[in-house]
């Protein structure tokens, strides 16, 4: 049997980053773990590495769960035992489109694990063997290796002290990192979480799930949630429109590991920072924050260098220099200077057919998220408008007498006045102007024609959010 892989220590004197990489699919996939098996396996895919072919059989330590988590309790291996045993029963259910169709794909997750049996506690060297042996289901590979477009990467120090729903919703949130913020169904979320079951209510879902969610969120990650916002359509919430930003917190030291040929060197002690120094007063930037570890600990920019680019380019040249240097190193096109051919792909906007295939799909991306907002906005307005409306005819009813008479003296409310009175066999009361539909709508939209003025401030309002939507630069 081959020996099982073993991640460098997910918790070391320093900041030593330990990435989650998956697909946007499996962000998105419904599925539904307890904290435990979630843990469990985060920890297991940060096993994996970006240039793996395969998967390997990785080796989790219980040590290492214990201190990453701060456990101190006596049944904790027992406790990742027994999640490592769910986890065998686990699926993701992620779906998709094929030609028009919608297909759900079904996978299992774990393939075997090795534990300790049970009944062998206070053994001698039973620390020795509290590990788990997992190996990964090789149905598993296109959601978590050799992802080259539409997937997310975070650092696990993130979610270390994180509940099961606000990993759910920092992952969801972290695919928008760029945009800054996100518009998630309130049914579908549900239906991610597989708690279609529960919350019947926003208000409980809110309560219980989101409000929770970016409390941790906050405080424990490298994003901020500025505004969660219900969506509604009527009185009825159908979404929430959530908006962050990025707020690394970066401790008084950074690690600065050797590198060489995009080889870490883990074992280099921790940079201290001097006060004044032009690094110390740069860790604070979000900038900094976001691409150090990106540009100076795994392609091997010196800080200095890295100090001048930030202050020079946007983040877009630098996220797309990054992702084309990783495909040049791949293709074997850097023979030996990694950080030089990043800063030349930096300043020259180097790019490749991936690079262009995906500002194309970022812009269709883009632009489908604007055409939902903008109907989200219209569903809106509508309702704004109708309630404008049911306050002025409360307070003046002559109001939509005058509409009904305005409405008989046009083409189309003649001729649909005289199909439902045909119908009816009878000549129509107000009533039927409020109970028929069809008759409603025009009623509605005469008052609006007809005391537009009214409405001047629900107009002005959403043409401004509609320009700030379509203004959005997706270059």
């Amino acid at each position: 049997m081959a020996k099982a892989k073993k991640a460098v220590n997910l918790k070391k004197k320093g900041k030593i980053v330990s990435l989650i990489r998956k697909s946007n699919n499996l962000i998105e996939a419904r599925y539904n773990f307890d904290v435990w098996e979630m843990r469990l396996f985060l920890i297991l895919i940060s096993h994996i590495r970006r240039d793996d072919q395969d998967f390997g059989e990785y080796r989790i330590y219980y040590s290492d769960v214990a201190k990453t988590f701060g456990l101190n309790m006596k049944r904790g291996y027992a406790e990742i035992r027994d999640a490592a045993k769910r986890l065998l029963d686990k699926k993701f259910y992620v779906d998709s489109v094929v030609d028009g169709f919608q297909r759900q794909s079904i996978y299992h997750i774990i393939r075997k694990i090795s534990v300790l049996k049970e009944g062998q506690d206070g053994k001698l060297g039973i620390e020795n063997q509290e590990y788990i042996d997992v190996k990964i289901e090789d149905e598993m590979k296109p959601l978590l290796l050799q992802l080259q477009r539409s997937f997310t990467t975070y650092d696990f120090d993130n979610i270390i002290n994180l509940g099961l729903h606000s990993i759910r919703i920092y992952e969801l949130l972290k695919q928008y990192e760029s945009i800054g913020h996100r518009t998630l169904k309130f049914d579908e979320m549900k239906k991610m979480f597989e708690l279609e079951d529960k919350y019947p209510l926003f208000a409980n879902f809110y309560a219980k799930v989101i409000a929770p969610s970016v409390k941790e969120i906050n405080e424990h990650t490298d994003l901020l949630v500025t505004k969660a916002e219900q969506i509604k359509e009527g009185k009825k919430t159908q979404a929430i429109r959530f908006e962050f930003k990025v707020q690394k917190k970066l401790k008084n030291y950074i690690e600065i590991p050797k590198t060489e040929q995009g080889v870490i060197d883990f074992n280099q002690k921790p940079i201290i920072l001097e006060p004044n120094s032009p690094l110390a007063s740069a860790v604070n930037d979000d900038r900094f924050a976001k691409f150090y570890s990106k540009v100076v600990e795994t392609l091997g920019v010196t800080p200095s260098v890295f100090i001048e680019l930030i202050k020079i380019y946007k983040d877009e040249q630098f996220e797309q220099a990054i992702r084309v240097t990783h495909r040049a190193k791949i293709e074997g096109t850097i023979k030996s200077n990694m950080p030089g051919f990043f800063v030349q792909a930096l300043k020259n906007g180097y790019t490749d057919q991936k690079e262009e295939r995906k500002k194309k799909e970022k812009k269709e991306e883009i632009k489908k998220q604007m055409q939902e907002q903008l109907s989200i906005l219209e569903s809106e307005k509508q309702e704004h408008i109708f309630d404008r409306i049911r306050e002025l005819t409360a307070s003046n009813p002559s109001l939509t007498d005058e509409a009904i008479e305005t409405l008989k003296l046009t083409d189309a409310g003649k001729k649909l006045i005289q199909e439902e009175e045909y119908r009816l066999e009878r000549p129509l009361s107000i009533e039927d102007f409020r109970q028929i539909k069809a008759l409603r709508k025009l009623v509605i939209d005469t008052l609006f024609i007809k005391n537009v003025s009214s409405f001047s401030d629900i107009i002005s309002d959403f043409d401004a959010k509609v320009h700030q939507i379509k203004n959005i630069d997706i270059f």
